[in-house]
C-alpha cells in the first residue's frame, strides 16, 4: 500500500466502525471468542474489537482504517459493475 492510498479513503467514524463490528457479531453470527487477528504474542478476538475502537488503541485505529478501506473498495466494485452494465447492450426481447 502506498502512502497516498490512505489519504484517498474517507475514514469511518468510531460509531460507524462499532456498528459494523456489532453487525458482524449479531447479524453474521461471528463467534465472539473467535480470533480476529494474532501477531506474535498478541491475540485480538472479535469480542475485543469494540473496546479497541472505543479506546482508540492502535489496533482500533487500524480496524477503522480497514473497515473504511473495505467500504471504499465495495463502492468502487459497485460503480465498476454499474459502468459495465451500461456498456452492455440491452437484452433482445
Amino acid at each position: 500500500m502506498g502512502e497516498d492510498d490512505s489519504s484517498d479513503i474517507p475514514l469511518v467514524s468510531t460509531e460507524e466502525a462499532i456498528a459494523e463490528v456489532r453487525r458482524w457479531l449479531d447479524v453474521e453470527g461471528m463467534d465472539p471468542e473467535a480470533v480476529f487477528t494474532a501477531t506474535g504474542d498478541q491475540t485480538v478476538r472479535y469480542k475485543d474489537l469494540i473496546a479497541h475502537l472505543e479506546q482508540e488503541t492502535p489496533d482500533g485505529c487500524l480496524l477503522r482504517f480497514a473497515i473504511s478501506r473495505g467500504r471504499g473498495m465495495k463502492r468502487e466494485r459497485v460503480q465498476d459493475l454499474r459502468s459495465l452494465l451500461q456498456i452492455a447492450p440491452p437484452p433482445i426481447a
